[in-house]
């Protein structure tokens, strides 16, 4: 997917090196930095010192890119003739709108390198441009923000807004994720319609729904393209109901994150359809009608100039079309979930009437702050055995990326080089950059997930021959080991772990040597008991901290000042893991701290052993400025080499944020004490959660407990209603109303509700009686999400 001219495709070179076990230098995170967007609001009273780390190398050029998700706006901002990039980012740490300016003022030019990105103002989800009449506009939901006329700039805090449905699909229970308008002149009549491309995952659902052979039982996701027709002008606009566009013999729909746009692709002066979705390719609709009376073919996949599926690096693709390179034909500019934006160009060939292009190409900037994707997590570790610390990191996309040390720079902290992705040797001998992939069944949220990886890691010398090697976990939930032989990794099982069951809301999967923990979730390896061997410090597959000596069996051996085990992740299927944590002695007391992810960083003192056990008391925040948007991912660094930890936190817009120990927030003694209440530590207690309705029914499954119940009708003429709600394993859910179609009209009274789970694929039941004006049926609704959702058979 990268560039061949890109570093990030080329394998690493390393020197070797003896991994020292001391306690400083073992830690596992994850980084993110911010300070890239020069205009990033930070209130000046609060002064952060946790910040994101420069790459202080001047001359240096990486992938443009902005945080979590990118909606790039391509057009001449300054007005001087090139094509220059406002990028949308709605992430939580970097939110705003990025002005990327192209110096070149040469329009031909195809793959400037775009200055450090300026911030412009606030960010939205779906933003999208458009043009009007020479005018460029930005469009949300419902609004849009226009440039001002005097100066050429966007009040992103003062959008106008239209006079159109901003929910256009009103189907009961719909869940719409994507909502992205444009501005079209769909029928040719001089004035400017709105398409909205909105996302459904109600027949999704989200997690758990999985049968025992891996199969998906719940729906795909839905994305259609809605037409508001302006019947009046663009001075007056007045815009019809939306509608549902249709190709072929149905309506369009794509699989979610329907990101639209409408050109003349294949010459014939009408406008055809090129259509994202939420993975990672193209549908393109032809128009075989005319320009004022479209009427669009089945939707067929765009290819590349190698007749292949054309697709980007990552997934929730943003295309706008745009003739980039000025040579009369529409290109794709794309944005990518990572925040790296990318030129797909026309080759302006056709093949069987569709258009043909490159393999996308992402664009290049002037190196700001350090970035790797998104939702980064980073480890250090001097890689390349030349005396100093570099940064091992992995990311959603499933990749694992080294940052070089080149040196000190400006400011007193490293000068980076590029990240480079690492090579993993497959079995024929050949190389290629590692990558995991959760494919049509790894992610526990479903195919949806399919181009996402999200790997953590932590680095020792796991086979004692030197040389630090990569111990992981992902999106997967399986630890593995990528041995380090001589700069590629190779995969080597985790041999001297137990074979165990993965956590109980993975039916299909069985038990393996990997199956040791929850997914995402950072397994760090270090010698924590001083024995001079390797152990694990994870999480279980039910979500307590857990030792795993020389990656035995799992020891609950961290337990609060009452004696409880600690557990870092109640929660189940979808919301389990995640957790990122770190092992280091962050006050010198000689005793191996936890460090675990929070708005920063959360540091789990440890106070005492007890009964076998270590206390480990929960202290507070390291760092005041909250950066964090999914899950932040500590580490322990000391790059001024002044013997003190400090610490490097990745977030989830891709960058590394740093604060050296002394700027963090500092504890009194009485903060720092121990107060340990217990004689003997007490066993872990299983979740419980009560039901707060007497006249509710329960069923208890691998998701956790739901509850339903008959909500009567609040006078004569209201019909009851059946309602349930479902325990995740950290809160219930909101009450969720069971849908049905009446077979007849009138009041109808609900009776007998029950729960029947008799079958043997992991289903779950859920029957009511129905009556109305004195006829009775049943009404039957099957889970295959294990209550999540309940709808008709499959």
């Amino acid at each position: 997917m990268f560039n061949n001219s890109n570093p990030m495709r080329e394998k690493a070179t390393m020197r070797i090196h003896r991994r020292s076990l001391k306690p400083i230098a073992l830690a596992v995170g994850l980084v993110a930095t911010l300070t890239f967007q020069s205009g990033q609001s930070v209130s000046a009273q609060d002064n952060p010192k946790l910040v994101p780390l420069n790459y202080n190398h001047p001359g240096l050029e990486v992938d443009l890119g902005v945080g979590l998700w990118a909606y790039p706006l391509p057009m001449d901002y300054d007005g001087d003739g090139d094509l220059d990039l406002l990028v949308g980012c709605p992430d939580k740490p970097s939110n705003g709108t990025y002005y990327f300016e192209n110096t070149t003022q040469d329009p031909s030019v195809k793959m400037p390198v775009f200055e450090a990105p300026v911030r412009l103002g606030r960010a939205f989800h779906n933003m999208l441009a458009s043009e009007v009449n020479g005018e460029a506009r930005v469009l949300i939901p419902g609004k849009y923000f226009a440039q001002d006329p005097s100066t050429g700039k966007f009040d992103f805090d003062k959008p106008t807004g239209i006079s159109a449905p901003g929910k256009p699909l009103t189907t009961p229970g719909a869940r719409i994720r994507g909502n992205m308008w444009r501005y079209v002149d769909y029928d040719g009549d001089g004035d400017h319609d709105l398409v909205a491309g909105v996302g459904d995952w109600a027949d999704l659902g989200w997690d758990h729904a999985y049968d025992e052979t891996g199969t998906w039982q719940n729906g795909p996701l839905h994305g259609y393209l809605f037409l508001m027709m302006n019947l009046g002008n663009d001075s007056a606009p007045n815009y019809k109901k939306p509608e549902m566009i249709s190709a072929g013999d149905s309506v369009i729909d794509v699989y979610g994150w329907p990101c639209a746009s409408f050109v003349d692709f294949d010459g014939d002066r009408d406008l055809d359809i090129v259509v994202g979705n939420f993975l990672d390719y193209f549908t393109y609709f032809e128009n075989v009608g005319s320009r004022e009376m479209p009427r669009y073919q089945s939707g067929k996949e765009l290819q590349n100039v190698d007749g292949e599926r054309l697709t980007m690096h990552l997934q929730m693709i943003t295309p706008t079309a745009i003739d980039w390179d000025r040579d009369g034909d529409a290109d794709l500019i794309v944005g990518d979930e990572d925040g790296r934006v990318a030129l797909i160009e026309n080759t302006g060939e056709l093949r069987d009437g569709q258009p043909v292009f490159q393999n996308p190409v992402y664009f290049r900037q002037k190196a700001d702050t350090l970035k790797f994707g998104a939702l980064a997590t980073p480890y250090v570790s001097d890689w390349d055995q030349d005396g100093d610390d570099d940064i091992v990191c992995g990311n959603t996309a499933g990749n694992i990326g080294w940052f070089e040390n080149l040196g000190q720079g400006a400011d007193g902290l490293p000068k980076w080089a590029e990240p480079v992705l690492l090579n993993v040797r497959n079995a024929d001998g050949t190389e290629e950059p590692f990558r995991i992939l959760a494919g049509e069944n790894g992610s526990i949220q479903g195919p949806c997930e399919a181009k996402w990886g999200y790997t953590t890691l932590s680095l020792a010398d796991w086979d004692g021959d030197g040389d630090d090697d990569i111990v992981y976990n992902s999106i997967l939930a399986e630890v593995g080991v990528l041995l380090n032989e001589s700069g590629t990794l190779v995969e080597h099982e985790l041999k001297s772990a137990p074979v165990e069951n993965p956590p109980a809301w993975y039916p299909w999967k069985s038990a393996t040597n990997g199956s040791l923990t929850q997914w995402r979730t950072t397994p760090v390896a270090i010698d924590f008991d001083g024995d001079e061997t390797l152990d694990l410090v994870l999480m279980d597959q039910e979500g307590y901290l857990t030792l795993r000596r020389s990656a035995g069996e799992a020891e609950r051996l961290f337990v609060d000042e009452s004696g409880q085990p600690i557990r870092l992740a109640a929660g189940t299927a979808g919301r389990s893991g995640r957790v990122k944590l770190a092992v280091g002695d962050w006050d010198s007391d000689g005793r191996l701290d936890v460090l675990i992810n929070s708005e920063n960083v959360t540091w789990y003192r440890n106070v005492a052993d007890q009964d076998g056990k270590v206390v480990l008391k929960r202290i507070g925040n390291l760092a005041r400025r909250n950066v964090a948007g999914h899950t932040a991912s500590p580490a322990v660094c000391d790059f001024n080499r002044d013997g003190k930890l400090d610490l490097i936190v990745g977030s989830e817009n891709g960058r590394i944020y740093h604060i050296f120990h002394d700027d963090c927030i500092s504890f009194s003694e009485a903060e720092l004490a121990a107060d340990v209440q217990f004689q003997r530590a007490s066993p872990a207690k299983p979740v419980d959660p009560e039901v707060d309705r007497d006249d509710a029914i329960t069923f208890d499954s691998t998701r956790g407990r739901i509850a339903a119940w008959i909500e009567p009708g609040t006078d004569a003429t209201k019909s009851d209603v059946v309602r349930y709600r479902y325990h995740d394993g950290t809160k219930w859910s909101g009450p969720i109303t069971v849908l049905w179609e009446q077979s007849k009209p009138g009041k109808v009274d609900c009776s007998k509700l029950r729960f029947d789970d008799s079958s043997e694929d992991d289903r779950i039941e859920l029957k009511f009686e129905a009556h109305v004006d004195g006829a009775s049926e049943t009404v039957s609704k099957i889970s295959y999400d294990r209550g999540r959702s309940f709808r008709d058979a499959q």
